[in-house]
């Protein structure tokens, strides 16, 4: 062989070698985290077993106050605005509409729980938020925002005035804590999303299940779920997630496990039925705009706050929208998470996959069972679908409490009384107003039918009412009108 042939194939070699490590070392990585973690999604990644963050956006709506280190992420590419869009603070706060991308995102804003309220209890307070809530779940986008002062232990020697949410809700997640407490949650997120096998994770994208799956590796990765039977508990679905009892490798292999016959299983709940619904400015009192005593009638979430004075409510809700993988027969588990269990009768059907609930006030203040205490006004029932091998993501059925009343019934289970005004009383400005009254409830003696109530309030004569809630005065009976005081912020009568 020839010295110039020779050289050619010696050059070859070397260029081929020089060439190799060049593209071995310009292949993209997942993650530039260093840890055991990250060395496992790359070698995932190489080994092309994980889908990374292909089709992936973050988005952060905090004008960068607690932003994701994208550096670490460098296949999560920011979502993308108009400057247009950022002129209008579209990219600032809750977010305002459903986008067409695949995208976990954060806002670490909040106000104070008086006179104010936390980004994810605005939502979760009214119609309008819950149903975009649940577009925006189903649309494979989730956000982490911080509960701040909305969910802290109350008492002796502490600030907090415990659970305020009115709803559980997996459409997002919401951090213990304030600025920055979103950050391990948004960065065990980021991680599972890229753990997915690439078929999986298409799969549930194209179907817009991805994030229900991301809420259910979430929650049986907990450290405090312990066994099986824990998630089937309130363990495994704490209205706020406290970083500290993440498991993010955990979470990581249960999602490069899953393959298509191995997903757990999904289904939707809807309203049958129900009692009658209260009348405003009869039944209970409140202004414009909060004239119904439902939040979310169908979804992952059903749930009602009660402001009627009836003692009793009764709902039927059904399982629909099945998604089974492989074709196994399911169970349906039905559990109450929260609350009095004594003040709550559960019937299942033995023909639909469905349940009647009857709900019973009791003087709410219920201890969650965990290190903190926490106190909550929400009685929740949890509902599970199992495959025998796993279970689905949850859905809640939830009945949340006023803290701004409290009532008393009669030996005939009638409302004699209900006092707005009673000393620490709380006024939740997301879903009521001050009302600076008591109301005491009269009776006919022969027939028991409500004949109307008086009102008392602190300097001012007391009011009669009609039991159509009409103002009795100078021998008429006045119809009226409910509406804030902008002067007081309280809520007041106004005779027509």
């Amino acid at each position: 062989m020839s010295l110039p042939t020779i050289l050619r194939r010696l050059l070859m070699v070397v260029m081929s070698g020089a060439f190799s490590a060049t593209a071995e070392e310009a292949k993209p990585v997942v993650t530039t985290r260093t840890d055991e973690a990250g060395r496992l999604l790359n070698e995932w990644f190489t080994a092309g077993t994980a889908a990374g963050h292909a089709g992936d956006y973050y988005d952060n709506r905090d004008a960068g106050h607690s932003p994701l280190d994208l550096a670490i992420f460098p296949l999560l590419r920011p979502l993308p605005y108009l400057d247009s869009q950022r002129e209008q603070k579209k990219d600032y706060g809750p977010p305002g509409e459903i986008r067409p991308e695949t995208v976990i995102g954060n806002a670490s804003l909040s106000g104070p729980a008086v006179g104010g309220a936390s980004i994810p209890r605005i939502l979760t307070s009214t119609r309008d938020g819950l149903a975009f809530l649940r577009t925006q779940y189903l649309a494979n986008q989730l956000y982490v925002f911080p509960e701040h002062q909305d969910h802290d232990a109350a008492g002796e020697g502490l600030s907090g005035y415990g659970d305020l949410y009115a709803v559980n809700s997996p459409y997002l997640i919401i951090s213990q804590g304030s600025s920055g407490s979103d950050q391990p949650l948004l960065r065990a997120v980021a991680m599972t999303l890229a753990s997915f096998r690439p078929e999986v994770k298409e799969t549930l994208r194209r179907q817009k299940l991805l994030m229900p799956v991301v809420q259910q590796i979430l929650r049986t990765s907990l450290r405090s779920v312990q066994n099986r039977e824990d998630y089937l508990t309130a363990t495994a679905h704490p209205s706020v997630f406290d970083a500290g009892l993440l498991d993010e490798e955990k979470m990581m292999r249960s999602a490069q496990a899953m393959t298509m016959q191995t997903l757990p299983p999904l289904f939707h709940l809807e309203l049958v039925r129900e009692s009658p619904a209260p009348r405003p400015g009869i039944d209970f009192f409140e202004g414009s705009g909060r004239d119904s005593e439902s939040l979310a009638d169908q979804g992952m979430v059903i749930a009602r706050v009660i402001r009627g004075m009836e003692r009793e409510r009764e709902i039927t809700v059904r399982v629909a929208r099945v998604q089974e993988w492989a074709g196994r027969p399911l169970q349906i588990h039905w559990r109450v998470l929260r609350g009095d269990e004594a003040s709550v009768t559960l019937t299942r059907s033995e023909t639909a996959p469905e349940a009647t609930i009857r709900v019973r006030w009791t003087n709410p203040g219920w201890t969650v069972p965990g290190p903190d205490r926490i106190d909550t006004r929400r009685i929740e029932i949890g509902v599970f679908a199992d495959d025998g091998e796993r279970y689905s993501p949850p859905c809640f059925i939830t009945f949340y409490f006023l803290p701004n009343e409290q009532r008393r019934y009669d030996g005939q289970d009638r409302i004699a009384e209900t006092d707005y005004r009673f000393p620490g009383a709380f006024t939740d400005i997301t879903l009521t107003s001050t009302k600076p009254w008591r109301d005491l409830y009269h009776y006919d003696k022969s027939t028991g039918a409500l004949t109307g109530w008086t009102r008392e309030e602190e300097s001012k004569p007391s009011m009669a009412f009609d039991a159509e809630g009409r103002l009795l005065e100078g021998g008429k009976a006045l119809p009226v009108r409910y509406e804030v005081d902008p002067a007081t912020h309280h809520l007041r009568q106004v005779p027509q």
